[in-house]
């Protein structure tokens, strides 16, 4: 069987005497995929990218082309998947999240402020040329930029209130003031029927507060209680 125009093909032929035999071809090395159905055709045939024609002796034959050119892989050939840092990164999209007390639109100077986010292992599944892949992905360290042009690295995620571990004070009042969290990930990836691998490459992910204000706390004296006793 030979073919032009094209750099593989499907067909199954068969000899006088012999049984039907067959295979998906990438021409010229062949990786046998029997057991499909085919039409007979004539010894040649033309084929939306090419043409195949039958050697002498050999009738009739059956064929199919396929949709488009495509090459298949040599037999004996082992496919290689690789998760890259970016990859895991692109599936961590969502990041380790941003818990901040308090929650509402502004913050004390004299207060605390509170921030933490989760320490747990996110698995992820994906697939890659073909092959389903499964990604453990843990946090490793923390950078918090508190949109005062000061930042804190640590490997705490920070806890509620009040066992808060995590906390900054802001010493200038202003608007609009949001806080970035900058997550550092170590993580493997293991093909279905593959061996677990160490993604090598750093891989981060950003979150991000809403909006809120940083106000400071003002006192008033009156004489309220005074008039209450009548003095």
């Amino acid at each position: 069987m030979t073919v032009t125009g094209r750099t593989s093909y499907e067909v199954v032929y068969s000899t006088p005497g012999a049984p039907v035999g067959g295979g998906y071809y990438a021409n010229p090395a062949p990786a046998q995929d029997n057991g499909r159905t085919y039409e007979y055709g004539p010894p040649t045939h033309q084929c939306p990218y090419g043409t195949m024609s039958s050697p002498a002796g050999v009738r009739p034959f059956m064929f199919k082309c396929l949709d488009a050119p495509q090459a298949a892989p040599a037999q004996g050939t082992t496919t290689v998947t690789t998760v890259t840092a970016t990859d895991a990164a692109t599936l961590l999209a969502d990041g380790s999240g941003i818990t901040r007390q308090p929650p509402g639109p502004e913050v004390l100077l004299t207060k605390d402020f509170i921030t933490y986010t989760s320490p747990d292992t996110q698995v992820l599944t994906t697939t890659i040329a073909g092959t389903p892949v499964t990604i453990h992905a843990t946090p490793t360290t923390y950078t918090w930029n508190w949109g005062d042009g000061t930042t804190t690295t640590t490997t705490d995620p920070g806890a509620p209130w009040p066992g808060q571990t995590n906390t900054h004070r802001y010493t200038h009042t202003a608007q609009d003031v949001t806080t970035t969290l900058t997550t550092t990930w170590k993580a493997t990836y293991t093909p279905a029927g593959g061996t677990t691998t160490p993604i090598t490459g750093t891989i981060t992910t950003t979150n991000t507060t809403t909006p809120y204000n940083i106000v400071r706390t003002i006192t008033y004296l009156t004489d309220q209680a005074e008039t209450q006793q009548e003095h």
